[in-house]
């Protein structure tokens, strides 16, 4: 069997002599990418740097800091789209990307050339290197999403962004007509056997609009864009349309004025990039009377359970400890089926009692019980490991400091 069918594309289980490990490109260290998006077409002329930029402006729109990595080295269309026609500098650490009016950070190689109508003769190897370089040579500052503009077809430079960045998914474009469906699939298939996650497929030009009447009118015909979706189980995230508005939007590097929202699910698919479903669970928040969190763990007599269901509260009660102490609360909420609790002061000792129970804790919270359940589903709460009672009682003093209702600990 050869290397590359051996090869599993995780180059860090590979040895120094794998030739795929060659293709890998380092970030350059002054740089920071949170995601990278790849854009990419089995063919060209599908629209695929038009869905680039059209991604990359409403993320940015949206708040979201940008940036564009124009891989299709001899096709560079990016620079036109947004009315750049300055040259990228650079200094003794790195390139510096242009920036656009919006504030999208972008590197082309169009930026780097002084006659942009002159044509990139170069051979395969030597384009996929520019595209490692504006990878690992370029400074990109507090990048949240940037959009790769791929080179359409699944040949070297492809497969060098597949190997060399490290791709979060990737959108593919099509366009309607049969044979276009057909290159689509080995867009698809290139995917999957490079373990690149397809996050979907946007159809552009499939429709224009009647000027006068509305009416939608599919002028390559019906598409089965659904139908590939559906055997690779991606959505379809987009069908954009015809539209010479757009067009001239384009021809005239004003891009960012783009009002329309054909895309808001190709952006929320981006979006929720990383983020982790929430698993159904329940959860106890130590209660006070008054609805706030009651923060002597070891004293609760009264929690407020919520049930959580697909990130959101399903429902929520009200259950009585009866006064229970630290060491039998544990299986209290246990018997109760409580996968987590939220409380305010806390003991070591209870604690163990906590995780032998295996109920998760978040500790150190204070306020509102309904907030802090929210910012729990949120992700915005966190456990506070330091955070231990802090009453100070009767008790205290005949015991020399040791709360026996927080775990043993001394009180601060």
């Amino acid at each position: 069997m050869s290397e590359s069918e051996n090869c599993t594309h995780e180059c860090e289980s590979c040895g120094e002599d794998c030739s795929s490990r060659s293709f890998r490109a380092d970030l350059h260290p002054l740089s920071s990418v949170e995601k990278v998006i790849g854009i990419v077409s089995g063919k060209g002329g599908v629209g695929k740097s038009l869905v680039t930029s059209l991604m990359a402006v409403e993320m940015q729109r949206r708040g979201h800091q940008t940036a564009i990595l124009d891989a299709d080295i001899t096709g560079p269309s990016i620079p036109k789209a947004f009315g750049l026609n300055v040259m990228a500098k650079g200094n003794d650490q790195g390139i510096i990307p242009v920036t656009s009016r919006g504030g999208t950070d972008i590197m082309s190689v169009n930026l780097l050339l002084q006659d942009t109508s002159a044509p990139v003769i170069w051979r395969g190897p030597a384009i996929a290197d520019v595209v490692k370089q504006f990878w690992s040579n370029v400074i990109w500052t507090g990048v949240e999403y940037m959009f790769v503009d791929m080179p359409p077809g699944t040949g070297d430079v492809p497969l060098t962004v597949y190997q060399s960045i490290p791709l979060n998914g990737i959108i593919i474009v099509t366009s309607p007509q049969e044979l276009v469906s057909m290159i689509v699939e080995k867009a698809v298939r290139m995917a999957e056997q490079m373990d690149v996650p397809l996050l979907g497929i946007i159809e552009n030009m499939s429709y224009i609009k009647c000027p006068d009447c509305g009416k939608e009118i599919k002028i390559f015909g019906e598409s089965n864009v659904e139908a590939i979706a559906a055997k690779h189980g991606i959505k379809v995230l987009a069908k954009l349309p015809l539209d010479p508005r757009t067009a001239s939007l384009c021809d005239s590097g004003d891009i960012e004025k783009y009002s329309g929202n054909d895309l808001n699910e190709a952006v929320k698919m981006i979006e929720s990039i990383g983020e982790e479903k929430m698993k159904d669970m329940r959860i106890a928040v130590a209660a006070d009377e008054s609805g706030e969190i009651f923060q002597h763990f070891g004293h609760t007599r009264f929690f407020a359970v919520y049930d959580i269901k697909d990130g959101k509260v399903s429902s929520h009660s009200m259950i009585d400890a009866e006064g229970s102490g630290h060491s039998a609360l544990g299986g209290f909420l246990r018997e109760n089926n409580v996968d987590l609790l939220i409380c305010g002061g806390i003991g070591g000792g209870a604690k163990n009692v906590l995780t032998e129970a295996g109920i998760e804790l978040v500790s150190g919270v204070s306020g509102s019980i309904e907030e802090a359940v929210q910012n729990f589903i949120e992700g915005k709460l966190h456990d506070d490991p330091d955070a231990e009672c802090d009453h100070h009682s009767h008790e205290h003093e005949e015991h020399e400091g040791s709360c026996h209702g927080c775990g043993g600990h001394s009180c601060h």
